[in-house]
């Protein structure tokens, strides 16, 4: 998850942490030049309260954050937030427009993606998925074609993942699943269309990955890992564009890193 979505989990962090938050936020082009005993004096706080705040982060120290951050700040220069991930074009536009402005949006998409991206949480992972006996995709709507697509590509590998959301199989998957197999969910908001799946699986002590953009959501919450992208679409839209867009580009990053390992692999033999 990005350090940005992390901040606005404000129900982590203390008073103060939030306050040396809030002057990170408001001075990153400052922060290129400061050292962890300046933030502390430009913040009225402590190097501990700092590194407290790093470490909740899931970083070891100041210094690692720091990099990060920046590299994120960064990274979101280059995203147009003028952007309207749920209308991005108006039914009177010519067709070069509408051409154009979906043009935009895509790479504005994968632009924002790339920039939340963790790639230790993605390594993790792919590992995981790599030495499992099973993966159970959990998919539904337009999510469920994402997911087809991605589980298609994996049988030139010789990796059978199966769709169990297809005809109503959830739960009795669910009720098989071990801990040497992995449930993959791919949601993007209405997480309590699997919360009985949930149950059984977390009963079942099976691994559990999702990929969504709701991080308040039960799946978020009890999975052992996740990738989060931005929330940008409402309910009211032309079409789940930026959602199902977000979810091929993530799953083909994931098929990429699978797909090298079986490279691997053979190349050793």
């Amino acid at each position: 998850m990005s350090i940005m979505k992390q901040f606005e989990q404000i129900e982590k962090f203390t008073k103060t942490e939030l306050e040396i938050i809030n002057y990170i936020k408001d001075n990153s082009s400052a922060l290129v030049y400061m050292s962890i005993g300046e933030l502390a004096k430009e913040t009225y706080s402590s190097n501990a309260s700092i590194i407290r705040i790093c470490k909740k982060l899931g970083y070891k120290g100041f210094r690692d954050f720091k990099m990060d951050y920046l590299r994120e700040m960064e990274s979101l220069k280059y995203v147009n937030n003028d952007i309207d991930f749920s209308f991005p074009f108006n039914s009177d536009e010519p067709t070069w427009q509408i051409i154009n402005s979906l043009s935009s949006m895509y790479k504005e998409s994968i632009d924002l993606i790339n920039g939340e991206l963790d790639i230790d949480e993605l390594e993790k992972i792919v590992n995981l998925l790599d030495r499992s006996n099973r993966v159970f995709v959990y998919a539904s709507g337009d999510s469920r074609i994402s997911a087809m697509g991605f589980t298609d590509k994996l049988i030139k590998i010789g990796k059978f993942f199966y769709i169990v959301t297809d005809n109503r199989e959830e739960a009795a998957f669910s009720m098989g699943a071990t801990e040497n197999d992995v449930a993959l969910f791919i949601a993007y908001s209405k997480h309590y269309l699997y919360k009985d799946c949930l149950r059984i699986l977390l009963h079942n002590h099976c691994p559990i990955i999702t990929i969504t953009s709701l991080s308040t959501g039960i799946l978020y919450k009890y999975s052992n890992y996740h990738i989060l992208v931005s929330q940008k679409e409402s309910n009211e839209k032309i079409a789940t564009f930026y959602s199902q867009l977000s979810f091929q580009y993530v799953l083909s990053i994931i098929y990429s890193l699978l797909y090298k390992k079986y490279q691997n692999r053979l190349l050793k033999k």
